[in-house]
């Protein structure tokens, strides 16, 4: 199987399709540094739309953007654990619920404006479902489009793949016992080849090791490519150690 990076087109010129979506996530945890290892920067890729806190308690200490301390975070992470979906990865400024703003001008049936952001109209939808892939799950935004245009969905991607090991960042030292964090090194060599046996059941997703990193199958980009025009650039990654490419010793 094989596998391709999803990014927007930068050059407006060489798309038809002219949109923008002005919006901002409904929830989302604060940012924060672990007192112990000092890690916790805040993350803009990691987001869970379907995820509804509108029953917490505590639901309006996650609308507002800020960074707090570590005994401040930890209980707001803890409770909406149980309301992730299953493998979800969680970081501090991790976004929940639907987005809610504007789009102005009309979207592709299936489009982006980051690499981490997979949106879609409900024909986009329909045309990935009838092909079987597989980890389709879109989620209703809460945006205002113009009074032509369906209402944007977007896609809530799970995390999964790998690097084959001689790529594989190397662990340094233990973990982190407060907030779990695990040092590594830099991946052991300049080429990023991916281990075909680490890919989840999805046909698209975020990287592991990169979660703003979009990477689909080439069963999916079959489909993408049906539609024409998207605005979506695509790129084909390594999957396997390439014949004859040596192997690093570590």
């Amino acid at each position: 199987m094989r596998f391709f990076r999803l990014d927007p087109i930068d050059d407006a010129a060489a798309t038809q399709w002219r949109w923008s979506l002005d919006a901002k996530r409904r929830w989302g945890l604060p940012g924060t540094e672990c007192p112990r290892c000092h890690a916790g920067p805040m993350t803009i890729a990691l987001n869970y739309p379907s995820v509804d806190l509108s029953g917490l308690p505590e639901e309006r200490a996650y609308r507002k953007a800020r960074f707090v301390p570590w005994e401040e975070y930890a209980p707001l992470r803890d409770r909406v654990l149980p309301l992730l979906p299953p493998g979800a990865v969680v970081r501090p400024g991790m976004g929940m619920g639907p987005l809610e703003g504007r789009v102005r001008g009309r979207p592709a049936p299936l489009s982006m404006d980051a690499p981490w952001n997979l949106y879609a109209q409900p024909t986009g939808v329909e045309r990935l479902l009838s092909a079987n892939l597989r980890g389709i799950k879109p989620v209703p935004t809460a945006t205002k489009t113009p009074r032509d245009v369906p209402p944007l969905l977007e896609f809530e991607l799970q995390v999964g793949g790998d690097y084959v090991p001689e790529c594989r960042p190397l662990p340094l030292g233990e973990s982190c016992p407060v907030c779990g964090t695990q040092p590594r090194s830099a991946p052991s060599i300049d080429e990023e080849w991916l281990d075909a046996d680490s890919m989840p059941v999805a046909d698209v997703f975020r990287f592991r090791w990169n979660p703003a990193v979009t990477l689909a199958s080439e069963r999916f980009v079959e489909v993408l490519r049906g539609l024409g025009d998207t605005g979506i650039r695509v790129a084909e990654v390594v999957v396997g150690r390439p014949a004859g490419a040596g192997v690093v010793s570590t």
